[in-house]
């Protein structure tokens, strides 16, 4: 007995021993690495010719005022981006779940964004916003509306990009598409019955019923949106006016252009706590509006 309970143990750690390596080396010591380079004044990875500075790249950090934009920009990401493209995520995922005739066809024409690279999709989007030559403004001037200069304005950028994200969500349209179908049709039924409306019945029953798949998706967008920079980058390389400069943006300046690779580990460091501490956050909150079924 004690030799097969022995042999199940060492077949259970060699099961687990691929993902322990990986944990380890795209993880673990990247993670100690990024830790013990931010108490260093360190201007390049792999430098050896460094001095300790203690707590000296997070001070210099809060008093910089580019990083205090940075972080703001992103907030706002966050704050205002995530319950916009979520909501948009939503209301496609039910405009999808209508039996239509051809409603499959239209299925895959709104997730054909999302099997596009990104860096392409920002370019198009560029085409499509541009000020002198866009597609949008082109529409506006045959409606006598003068151009807007929704890539070059500082009030502007920020919807584009928001605009962008819901462009490019056919992943979260799947996910809520697949609990929309999950919800029981005799809950609906009944509702009917008792002379429920449609919009007492979203509330009561669809967004009770799909709450799970709302909070795995609100914690997806956030964690992307506090990582965001591809969009920032290639939309308009974080202007104007810093406007558009996301925290990561800063981080990857900080590196590759300022040659400041402490400081860029301080600020990933610092961007770490910030996600777990919202996501924990996010967690608890949620125990009073998640249903679970399991659980009634």
């Amino acid at each position: 007995m004690n030799r097969l309970r022995k042999y199940d143990t060492l077949l259970f750690f060699l099961f687990i021993l691929p993902w322990i390596i990986g944990f380890i080396t795209f993880f673990l010591f990247p993670f100690g690495t990024s830790v013990f380079y931010a108490f260093t004044d360190a201007r390049l990875p792999g430098a050896t010719n460094f001095n300790f500075v203690g707590i000296d790249n997070f001070t210099h950090m809060m008093d910089d005022p580019i990083f205090l934009k940075s972080l703001m920009n992103t907030m706002f990401f966050v704050v205002f981006g995530v319950p916009i493209v979520t909501a948009g995520m939503l209301g496609l995922a039910m405009l999808l779940n209508f039996n239509v005739k051809g409603i499959a066809l239209f299925r895959t024409f709104f997730y054909l964004p999302t099997l596009v690279p990104i860096v392409a999709t920002v370019i198009i989007w560029r085409l499509v916003f541009n000020s002198e030559f866009g597609i949008l403004n082109a529409g506006l001037g045959a409606l006598g509306i003068s151009k807007v200069d929704w890539i070059g304005g500082e009030h502007t950028i920020k919807p584009v990009i928001i605009m962008l994200q819901v462009w490019i969500s056919g992943s979260g349209v799947l996910i809520f598409l697949a609990a929309l179908k999950n919800v029981p049709r005799h809950l609906y039924e009944a509702a009917a019955i008792d002379g429920a409306s449609g919009i007492r019945r979203f509330f009561q029953i669809t967004l009770p019923m799909i709450s799970p798949s709302i909070l795995f998706v609100i914690i997806i967008q956030t964690m992307y949106n506090f990582q965001m920079f591809t969009e920032a980058l290639l939309l308009s390389k974080g202007g104007p006016n810093y406007s558009a400069y996301t925290f990561v943006y800063n981080i990857y300046k900080s590196a590759f252009t300022d040659l400041k690779f402490s400081m860029a580990m301080t600020q990933s460091i610092f961007l770490f706590a910030v996600i777990s501490l919202v996501t924990l956050i996010l967690m608890k909150v949620s125990n009073r509006f998640v249903y679970y079924e399991g659980e009634r």
